[in-house]
């Protein structure tokens, strides 16, 4: 099978694609983890230590909630201040 080109447009997007965030379309804020399409997604919350995470957070669900909100607290000020 023939190596991938530099140049074609498959090659383009997928050193775009590994280059950081994109949209964030598929985003995990609990395990803070971007994924690249839907299918990557539902692989990730099916995998194991998603669902660790997710019994994590059942367990205080009050504890995640306050570090969220005190998250978004701080960053809309800091957007606000610009």
């Amino acid at each position: 099978m023939p190596k991938h080109e530099f140049l074609t447009p498959k090659a383009i997007a997928n050193r775009i694609k590994a280059k950081g965030l994109q949209k964030l379309k598929w985003y995990c804020q609990l395990c803070e983890k971007q994924c690249r399409d839907e299918n990557g997604y539902q692989c990730h919350i099916r995998s194991e230590s998603h669902l660790r995470q997710m019994s994590l957070l059942r367990e205080n669900p009050d504890k995640y909630q306050s570090t969220y909100s005190s998250e978004f607290l701080t960053d809309f000020v800091k957007l606000l201040s610009r």
